[in-house]
């Protein structure tokens, strides 16, 4: 055998081997062009009829990469876009938060959103299908496309002159109640307000934030009245409290802030009033603020409402308000608690009496499985005396009780199975049964049972800034 051919042999063995090792085949762009029409696989999902020479059993014409063994990995702690959720309402959160320092490559840019789809059995099995109260799952007894939201957002790049930006825009039921109680004042006055121009708006604010911890920012916020938000699957329990229901879950106005030492913040609001876009007078609403973050996991706050709520705008008709709130969380355990007073000068009524009310709840919630992939439980036993029935409508207490499970199955995927009961004191009744659908009518329930399944998509995307 000469050189030459010495040489040929080689080369064949050598492109034998290095052929033995490559990865599977993967077409180019002129070989895709002879398979089915892009998004046919899109489009024939539920309708495999409407595929052209493919079914689902037929593999794809690029195939698929091995698994990856690092996905349990790149599940985050959190859930994607809890920071935008917590805003304002840093109780919410559950785990490990956004570095407030501000690591090398901050992103100040975040896209992202949740759609929540729900099934509620309720033990009243009421005609409307209504849960009377609340306005984060209104429907019960079907399967209901809950709330779709989509936002983008800008937060502050620590230590610098930043602005800030806010849009949030919503659809479903939860969008419809949110915004049922807007005022719509009769005549001329009813133009370009009420729940019709405002439903689609969950938030949509814009302002700046200094180098020093001075924010002003103007629009429609995220109250930071409570524990908990409108947006369910950024909660510990999928339902919300009662005493969230009689706060403002929105305000309209000015936030002026002072972040001072890092840990101390005092805020003022200047608002329309009490959960409303459109005034339902002539003069707005003040809201006195302080926080105090202790650490990553304990934080505390107290906020003062002063304020005419009625078309009597005299100093001794202004409603008065306290909310005391404080959380301990960590990724295994949180614990947390609130407690309310209000009172009402009715200058309206005879007599003007004072109507009041008060509330109490505790949150707990505990991991029983999984670092990233994860199962909590959460337990909220609550009170509500609404003495005067202000806030409800008719004069009672309120007890509830709600245990949850939680699973997040993957970084955008939750799984939540609840039981609530629900307890009101009047003797008439208060939640829809059957055909008792009216707010007076004969034959309402003093006792509620309802589980909840629901199945929460959420995503977040952050982007901008400059590269780490």
């Amino acid at each position: 055998m000469g050189t030459t051919s010495i040489f040929v042999v080689c080369a064949i063995v050598q492109t034998a081997v290095a052929a033995s090792t490559l990865p599977p085949w993967t077409p180019s762009a002129d070989d895709a062009v002879a398979g089915p029409l892009p998004g046919t696989d899109a489009a024939a999902v539920n309708n495999p009829a409407i595929a052209a020479g493919r079914t689902a059993s037929t593999p794809s014409a690029v195939p698929v990469g091995p698994r990856r063994d690092d996905d349990e990995d790149r599940v985050q702690k959190e859930l994607p876009g809890t920071d935008a959720a917590a805003v304002n309402n840093p109780a919410i959160a559950a785990g490990d938060r956004m570095d407030p320092n501000g690591a090398p490559g901050f992103k100040p840019w975040e896209v992202g959103g949740f759609i929540d789809v729900n099934y509620a059995y309720n033990s009243n099995n009421p005609d409307n299908h209504v849960y009377r109260g609340t306005s984060v799952q209104p429907r019960t007894g079907e399967f209901s496309l809950n709330h779709v939201v989509a936002y983008i957002r800008r937060d502050a790049v620590p230590g610098r002159f930043s602005p800030l930006f806010e849009f949030a825009a919503q659809a479903g039921p939860a969008a419809d109640a949110l915004v049922a109680y807007e005022p719509v004042a009769g005549g001329a006055n009813g133009k370009f307000a009420g729940p019709e121009v405002w439903k689609h708006l969950s938030r949509a604010n814009i302002g700046f934030r200094t180098r020093h911890g001075t924010e002003v920012v103007a629009g429609l916020h995220l109250s930071p009245v409570g524990i908990g938000i409108h947006w369910s699957p950024y909660n510990w329990n999928y339902t919300v409290t009662w005493q969230l229901n009689s706060v403002p879950y929105y305000l309209s106005g000015v936030k002026l802030a002072q972040t001072i030492r890092e840990r101390h913040q005092v805020q003022l609001w200047i608002v329309n009033g009490w959960q409303i876009l459109a005034d339902n007078n002539k003069a707005p609403s003040v809201m006195l603020g302080y926080t105090f973050t202790a650490s990553e996991r304990f934080n505390l706050g107290e906020y003062v409402w002063i304020g005419p709520e009625q078309a009597d705008m005299r100093p001794q008709a202004w409603r008065l308000f306290s909310d005391t709130q404080f959380t301990y969380n960590t990724d295994n355990f949180g614990v947390s608690g609130l407690f309310d007073v209000g009172a009402d000068p009715r200058t309206d009524l005879p007599l003007s009496p004072w109507q009041m009310w008060m509330n109490g709840a505790v949150f707990t919630r505990w991991r029983v499985l999984g670092e990233q992939r994860t199962w909590d439980m959460a337990l909220r036993p609550e009170f509500f005396w609404d003495r005067d029935g202000r806030m409800f409508g008719v004069p009672q207490t309120l007890i509830s009780a709600a245990f949850t499970n939680n699973f997040r199955v993957f970084n955008n995927l939750l799984l939540r199975l609840e039981y609530r009961y629900d307890h009101s004191t009047n003797p008439n009744g208060f939640f829809y049964r059957g055909a008792a659908i009216a707010d007076d009518a004969t034959g309402l329930a003093r006792d509620q049972h309802t589980v909840f399944f629901s199945v929460a998509g959420v995503f977040a995307h952050r982007f901008g800034g400059r590269p780490s």
